[in-house]
């Protein structure tokens, strides 16, 4: 971290530096003895806690376990307000101050987000502050524009003068090596126009290009680092603010410190005993001794303070940035703000520190051991039965203590009963369930997190009320969440977006940064000064999908009487492409232009005319057809309709000759039916009368 801001040497002159450096050391002794007492105490206590830390209540030879109450209502917490933050979506965008700022907005939430998430790694420094403030009451992030060069050696061979001249002028470049070398040419005479033999200069070495590598820088500090006056309630109303840190003397001569003002800086061997850093002295980080044999890599302890002033040639109080530790000045200069962001999860009126997630989870951690301590011990001297014995009767008494499966006592006495039996254990009470349950009950309500939230339990529900019901106990778990993201958002993201866009309007030039899923160049110098910003801060995906779809279905509706002149009046293509852009982003569809088009792009205009230039053409025909049909002339109209009763007469006449078609077949058939009725009559009664004649055959034959 590059703390001298080289962008600002207004050094200012007329203040004593004995007597700043005097006001500056009362300050960080008030706010270091704030810090440390019951702030710092909690701090510490939020930290043990979080890594399951003894309590020290433990007792020897029973159970020591530690409940992970704290540990998991923070990460439970924490895992719900980054959803929240890096959903992949713009939480905090800028409004467009007139109909033709819309697209400039746009561009400068891009921009601005950009820097965040993208060149500051924004996931990971959201994180970090949402874990600060849940464990240790304040998550505090700085931001400041870092002038950072780098320089790439080059190589070049066969220079001739004229280039390595113009090499030579470029400001960025250091000449490390260079070499002469004579070369024999031919150039033709100015006089003779002939060829001939001359020598040239040619160069080649190695050079160091510098290369600008500034940029914005996001960073978060330790909060046991951040030093505040305790009349404090905000980071704008403090008078007195400094970060604390760790630098090396090498570092600081790298920025271009004086070596004898650096000389005089005094070696921190205990480095952080002022800071009493809460998460390190859980395992004893950052304790060893940092003394170097070498000089240049001997830490101090460096403040960056800012405190406010009178300027009697301004009339006005302004803050001071002054660059100091303890006993010397390196630097100072007049700052027109200070560069530090904070976030409390529970904040408390007219106080800068608020309540963090592990206070209000510290007693449910302990109690909690305490209850399930017990149920440890009374399983484990349940499996692990004492003796009652009559020791006398016993061989070897050390037998009772060998617990083992299949071990034998050894006894003089015909009924073993008699001489060792199990002591009874009292089983376990209920009461110790109940009120396991009821700290779990208690500690979703302190946190805002549910079982069902956190996916532990859903069979409080039955499954006809199923969904509704796990519905409304997400949205009732979620509200004290909400209430946390917003607060969040509102008071912590969003003034950090407008810092990082004044930096960049100040100090960024041209970025190439995705819009619509394109990347398109951004010049924060042509976007204006921007105050206006709006917060959307959904809590899970299920509920940015029901904004989208709420979306959906008013544009349904909007869209289902195109005609309706009072809806189409308000409800256009840019209001249409606003909200389906609204709709899309809800649905994490990042190349939402690849489904829409942008009202104001020359593709739009371009379809539009098309669409324009069809209508007209298909208006053009639908004229001439008029005008067509109203040219004909009574008697093409007689003609048609007389060809229109000939075309109905001969539909007529052929149903007529069909009808008798089928008229005349019908008799046809009749008479086959009548002959074949005949004929089956005539063949019946020829048959009765040959077997009439063979009866009368056989008859006679038998009398004679």
């Amino acid at each position: 971290m590059d703390i001298r801001d080289t962008s600002k040497m207004n050094i200012v002159s007329d203040i004593n530096d004995d007597e700043l450096l005097a006001s500056l050391e009362n300050n960080i002794d008030s706010a270091d003895s704030y810090a440390e007492s019951e702030i710092g105490h909690q701090r510490d206590k939020g930290y043990r806690y979080y890594y399951g830390q003894p309590l020290g209540n433990e007792r020897a030879g029973r159970s020591q376990h530690v409940s992970m109450d704290v540990f998991d209502g923070v990460e439970s917490v924490k895992a719900m307000l980054l959803e929240c933050m890096t959903a992949d979506r713009n939480v905090c965008r800028f409004d467009p101050q007139t109909a033709e700022d819309f697209l400039p907005a746009k561009m400068a939430t891009a921009l601005t987000n950009y820097i965040f998430y993208r060149e500051n790694n924004g996931t990971k420094i959201l994180h970090d502050v949402i874990h600060d403030a849940l464990v240790a009451k304040t998550g505090i992030v700085k931001r400041y524009y870092k002038n950072l060069y780098e320089y790439e050696e080059e190589t070049f061979e066969g220079l001739d003068e004229p280039s390595f001249n113009m090499l030579m002028q470029d400001q960025d470049v250091t000449i490390l090596e260079i070499a002469e070398e004579a070369q024999a040419v031919q150039v033709q005479d100015a006089q003779t126009g002939q060829l001939i033999e001359s020598s040239q200069v040619m160069y080649s070495g190695e050079i160091a290009r510098k290369i600008d590598k500034s940029k914005i820088c996001i960073e978060t500090i330790p909060p046991e680092d951040f030093l505040i006056s305790p009349r404090a309630t905000n980071e704008e109303d403090a008078d007195f603010c400094s970060h604390r840190t760790s630098r090396t003397r090498g570092e600081l001569l790298s920025e271009g410190f004086d070596p004898d003002i650096v000389a005089k800086l005094d070696e921190d061997h205990d480095l952080f005993e002022d800071g009493g850093l809460g998460r390190d002295s859980v395992d004893g980080f950052r304790k060893d001794d940092h003394s170097d044999a070498d000089h240049d890599r001997q830490h101090v302890t460096i403040y960056e303070s800012y405190i406010k002033k009178y300027r009697d040639d301004l009339k006005k109080c302004v803050y001071l940035k002054v660059l100091h530790s303890r006993n010397v000045l390196l630097d100072k200069e007049i700052v027109s703000e200070k560069p530090f962001r904070y976030f409390t999860p529970f904040p408390l009126p007219h106080r800068f520190h608020g309540m963090s997630l592990a206070d209000v989870l510290f007693d449910i951690q302990k109690t909690q051991s305490s209850l399930k301590r017990g149920v440890v011990d009374h399983t484990f001297m349940t499996n692990t039965s004492r003796f009652i014995a009559n020791l006398s009767l016993v061989k070897n008494p050390r037998d009772l203590l060998d617990n083992k499966v299949g071990a034998i006592i050894d006894v003089n006495s015909p009924n073993p009963e008699n001489v060792v039996r199990p002591l009874p254990m009292p089983n376990l009470s209920g009461t110790v369930f109940q009120a396991i349950e009821s700290l779990e009950t208690e500690k979703e309500a302190r946190s805002g997190m549910s079982r069902m939230a956190r996916g532990m339990d859903s069979t409080v529900v039955s499954k006809q009320n199923r969904s509704d019901l796990i519905t409304q106990f997400m949205n009732a778990s979620n509200r004290r969440i909400m209430v946390m993201a917003r607060n969040l958002a509102e008071n912590f993201l969003k003034p950090l977006m407008h810092d990082i866009y004044k930096l960049a309007v100040e100090y960024e030039g041209e970025k190439a940064v995705q819009l619509d899923g394109q990347f398109v160049p951004v010049n924060p110098q042509f976007l204006g000064d921007r105050t206006e910003m709006s917060v959307a801060v959904a809590l899970t995906p299920d509920e940015q999908a029901q904004e989208a779809q709420i979306l959906l279905s008013l544009d349904q509706q909007l869209t289902m009487n195109p005609n309706d002149p009072n809806v189409s009046g308000m409800y256009n293509a840019p209001q249409r492409h606003a909200l389906l852009s609204r709709a899309y982003e809800l649905l994490n569809i990042k190349s939402g232009s690849m489904y829409l088009f942008d009202p104001n792009s020359p593709e739009f205009q371009q379809q539009q005319q098309q669409m324009q230039q069809q209508q007209e053409e298909a208006a053009a025909k639908q004229s001439e057809v008029e005008k067509f049909n109203a040219g004909m002339t009574a008697r093409q109209v007689a003609v048609l309709e007389g060809q229109l009763e000939l075309d109905v007469l001969k539909e007529q006449n052929k149903m007529l000759i069909e009808m008798e078609n089928m008229q005349h077949n019908q008799e046809e058939t009749e008479s086959r039916l009548m002959l074949d009725v005949e004929k089956q009559t005539h063949d019946m009664e020829m048959s009765e009368a040959e077997l009439q004649l063979e009866a009368e055959q056989k008859r006679n034959v038998s009398i004679g």
